[in-house]
């Protein structure tokens, strides 16, 4: 398994950064391994992998954000569900004919958005509805992502006014099981790097960054973008890939154009993040 060392960020870029990290964290350092190779497991530790990510990826796009102001993060399982109920127009996006499951995960992912928005200030939003190819809508003046792999949903929002994208995504290493889809995902460079290492947890990081990339870029250029349009590289110092667009995607989103996806991973699961200012 590829392990990935997040060093303590400096006090004062703790400082600046967030409004929401206990004193104690500035002196941690985080190791992404097996939960028997780690104190912190289970919830409280995907929280904390969750929150330095989003940290970094703040912290690369824009200095002036923080958490818990205008950055909100909420992880939520099916035990939140019934402290929110969903607004009338959220229940009707959903088909008559939706499953169960598939029920359980839209107002999984509301609770979490409306969580995200609460932290940042809005105590009564207004519904979070879905656009044509499933992405959320959310309230004028915010930008946000949500992410589903059971049991969680994740949800992160911005509130700005320059211009940011995001995109966020959690998977799970099961899931690169059975079908190997690298030829479907990589392109040369990234089918090599994920050939020479731990060859199931580095595809799913490359699927999962280019995954955020798509959330996060579908609102600002309105089409498809095909796994092979993103060339990812891999700086495991920064715990980031560094994403170059090889074709214009859209009048905000040129080619040759650069993205910074960060990653980290807690036991099975990896998480990705983009804050991209268009």
């Amino acid at each position: 398994m590829l392990h990935l060392f997040l060093e303590s960020m400096p006090v004062e870029i703790m400082e600046a950064l967030s409004s929401r990290f206990h004193s104690e964290m500035r002196q941690e350092r985080f190791q992404c391994a097996r939960p028997c190779q780690r104190e912190q497991t289970g919830a409280t530790g995907l929280k904390r992998t969750l929150e330095w990510t989003v940290i970094r990826a703040m912290a690369a796009a824009d200095s002036s954000l923080r958490l818990g102001q205008n950055v909100g993060l909420a992880m939520v399982s099916g035990e939140d569900q019934a402290s929110y109920t969903l607004h009338a127009e959220e229940a009707r996006i959903l088909s008559p004919r939706a499953y169960g499951r598939k029920r359980a995960e839209f107002a999984l992912g509301r609770t979490a958005a409306h969580s995200a928005l609460k932290q940042i200030g809005f105590e009564n939003s207004p519904p979070v509805l879905r656009g044509q190819k499933g992405e959320p809508i959310w309230p004028d003046g915010i930008v946000g992502s949500i992410t589903h792999c059971h049991p969680w949903s994740i949800a992160v929002a911005v509130q700005c006014s320059n211009g940011l994208a995001i995109g966020v995504d959690l998977e799970t290493r099961e899931r690169m099981q059975g079908t190997d889809i690298s030829d479907l995902v990589c392109r040369g460079a990234e089918l090599d790097w994920v050939r020479g290492g731990d060859f199931q947890e580095r595809l799913t990081m490359i699927f999962s960054a280019k995954e955020a990339i798509y959330k996060a870029l579908y609102p600002l250029c309105q089409r498809y973008i095909d796994f092979k349009e993103v060339e990812l590289t891999w700086f495991p110092e920064q715990h980031r890939f560094q994403g170059e667009f090889l074709a214009p995607l859209g009048p905000n989103v040129q080619q040759g154009q650069a993205c910074a996806v960060h990653c980290l991973c807690h036991a099975e699961l990896i998480f990705s993040c983009l804050i991209h200012q268009s």
